[in-house]
């Protein structure tokens, strides 16, 4: 999936990310009223998935007085193009974002298809080494767009994307009305339909949900979502059922254990059972989201649930969240245990990150420190363990049970569906901690990245080299 040959994108899925905020900065200019069209040229950075190509719209170049001409409709000059083409930054391609005057997923006008095959797929092509990439605003807040690939000699094709995602506080998704249709509820969606509405249940249901780790917290999650509604769930682990597991991993039977079978064939097992979609599909992915495949497999979702209780792979979602644009919900357990093998205190924490939210080291959730450790192997070291403070052996105890799981699984489904829906009431307003006695949750409201944070620094550049 490099270059902007058509072949290179055959079997493909494709789609477009931008944040909130930029969302909000192009309505601002795009929207002239009912009577009058408008237009900007953007940047865009790819982000390339197993099986999904994404344009991460990272900046823009508005126009300035003079550079296009409004009459109704709208058109760009020659020295407009010659601009954004002289500025482009490296490594980026270049797209056309205009609005049209109603509400949905816009198609395109002759004018639109002369603009975008004609006058630029060529030219954006040979300077950028991408394909031309072109969106439409509709009133209602829907985005539609297309990328515009080489079919032959000076022919370019163009291509639907299946859906543009607008990351913020709310993760608001416009899809393709035949790539990705609005499925009607099934019948065993009846009470689930009830609570938020058949329109949010749409929204739910096509949202791609990854789930990386799927021990005692994850197989909880991935029941949960089948049972929702989800139609696309990616199940990410590289590990297998052991006897140890049992009591904590759902779906899971001793039969398992004895077979070493992977932890997401026994979620995908079991989902394919109980889903109420009509339509769903769950893919296992049982590899590491430290190595090639499972990262791959991540970048290929709309939003990602993390269910892992090491320190590494979390700093590695934390990057995806704000440089992907695909936002995580992340949840942990601690607790505290006496040498006499007595519980003293438990507490869970659920929290959402990306763009416009605070990150995990923002929040305290992961520290730099044990992400070095667990880099360098030290987590798996017992001797360099068992020299640790009393409390950081506590951190890295990874102490758990079913029940701490159901709470912790309930409450990431419902930061999930609360910003699909972006009705806070279901999902909260920021971070909580559940401290298990006395029996009371503290809520941090919208947190935000420190102002020199570092990841919320890597916004939007769709960062290729996460791992390292």
């Amino acid at each position: 999936m490099n270059g902007y040959q058509s072949t290179d994108f055959k079997s493909v899925e494709l789609s477009v990310a931008l944040t909130s905020e930029l969302d909000d900065r192009l309505v601002g200019h795009l929207d002239k009223g009912p009577h009058q069209e408008d237009l900007t040229f953007a940047y865009w950075k790819p982000s390339r998935g197993g099986t999904r190509y994404t344009a991460i719209i990272s900046q823009l170049n508005l126009p300035t007085e003079g550079e296009r001409i409004l009459q109704g409709n709208v058109a760009f000059t020659e020295p407009y193009l010659a601009r954004v083409l002289a500025e482009q930054p490296p490594g980026c391609g270049i797209a056309l974002l205009h609005s049209h005057l109603g509400p949905g997923w816009q198609g395109m006008s002759d004018d639109d298809v002369v603009a975008e095959k004609d006058r630029l797929a060529g030219v954006v092509a040979s300077t950028s080494g991408l394909p031309l990439l072109g969106l439409t605003w509709g009133t209602d807040g829907t985005w539609s767009a297309r990328f515009w690939l080489r079919a032959g000699r000076h022919q370019y094709e163009r291509r639907w994307v299946t859906s543009v995602r607008s990351v913020g506080r709310r993760l608001a998704m416009s899809f393709h009305p035949k790539l990705r249709p609005a499925s009607a509820p099934s019948d065993a969606q009846v009470a689930t339909v009830s609570v938020w509405g058949e329109r949010s249940q749409q929204d739910l249901a096509r949202t791609h949900v990854g789930i990386v780790g799927n021990g005692s917290v994850g197989s909880i999650i991935a029941e949960a979502l089948s049972r929702t509604g989800i139609e696309r769930v990616t199940l990410i682990d590289a590990d297998k059922i052991e006897a140890r597991n049992l009591d904590r991993t759902l779906g899971a039977v001793r039969a398992d254990a004895d077979a070493r079978t992977p932890k997401v064939e026994v979620s995908k097992r079991l989902i394919d059972q109980t889903h109420t979609s009509v339509d769903f599909e769950a893919r296992a992915v049982p590899h590491s989201l430290l190595d090639e495949t499972g990262m791959a497999a991540a970048l290929d979702c709309d939003m990602l649930m993390c269910c892992v209780d090491r320190p590494w792979p979390r700093h590695v979602l934390n990057v995806i969240a704000y440089s992907h644009l695909i936002p995580v919900v992340d949840g942990g357990i601690l607790a505290r245990v006496s040498e006499s093998g007595r519980l003293l205190h438990v507490d869970w924490r659920i929290h959402t990150v990306g763009p416009g939210r605070a990150c995990l080291y923002c929040i305290d959730a992961i520290r730099r420190s044990d992400v070095a450790l667990d880099r360098d192997g030290k987590l798996d070291d017992p001797d360099y363990v068992k020299g640790l403070s009393a409390a950081d052996r506590e951190r890295y105890g990874r102490r758990n049970v079913f029940a701490f799981s159901l709470s912790v699984a309930s409450h990431q489904v419902l930061q999930l569906v609360g910003l699909v829906t972006g009705n806070a009431r279901i999902g909260g307003n920021g971070a909580q901690t559940y401290h298990a006695f006395p029996g009371v949750m503290d809520v941090e409201a919208n947190p935000t990245c420190h102002e020199d944070c570092d990841i919320a620094s890597l916004t939007a550049i769709a960062h290729e080299n996460i791992i390292s």
